[in-house]
């Protein structure tokens, strides 16, 4: 049984339909993963400073003692990560954006070649595979465009397979059966 990480980003209560079958989807005994919702704008999450103290001073440890420091295990443990977010001014919430930012520790300073490209070194040998899921029902083809590139590149960036954009508009039914496929 695979298990799906879902970082809640939606950065106020005007979903709560979404959320509650989101909580009905989690405890769903018939689905064919364990899943974990973590809503992130209940949390204290800083924004990364860029002191590089989690690679230098502290090795894969960030310097903000906040949140973070629960959600880093959670992620290395999780075979999939998705993050749930609305799109705010043609990207992801800044709130969504913060914890991608932040998921600096858990890569080396130190480079080598990726697909052709120079890339951080990853500090874990297990990866979880990246996804996300958009709750705006008819988004731009830009915003699109841009969501994605920022989550196949941080893909890249963390040597981990993107596994796609799931859609509000899909019916709970169809984002529980992508979820299974993750």
């Amino acid at each position: 049984m695979s298990r799906i990480l879902i970082l809640n980003a939606i950065p106020d209560d005007t979903r709560p339909e979404l959320e509650t079958q989101l909580d009905k989807l989690t405890s769903d005994p018939k689905q064919h993963f364990e899943c974990k919702v973590i809503r992130l704008r209940d949390l204290d999450i800083r924004y990364c400073t860029g002191c590089w103290d989690c690679w230098v001073k502290t090795p894969g440890l960030c310097a903000h003692k906040d949140a973070m420091t629960e959600i880093y295990p959670e992620v290395i443990a999780a075979d999939s990560v998705v993050f749930l977010s609305p799109i705010s001014m043609g990207f992801v919430t800044a709130l969504c954006k913060k914890v991608c930012d932040r998921l600096i520790p858990l890569v080396h300073p130190y480079f080598e070649i990726y697909k052709g490209e120079m890339h951080h070194k990853s500090r874990y040998e297990k990866r979880p595979a990246l996804a996300v899921w958009l709750t705006d029902e008819s988004p731009e083809s830009v915003d699109l465009d841009n969501i994605h590139r920022l989550f196949e590149r941080l893909s890249v960036n963390m040597k981990t397979d993107f596994s796609g954009v799931i859609y509000a508009k899909t019916t709970m039914e169809d984002i529980a059966n992508a979820l299974s496929a993750l």
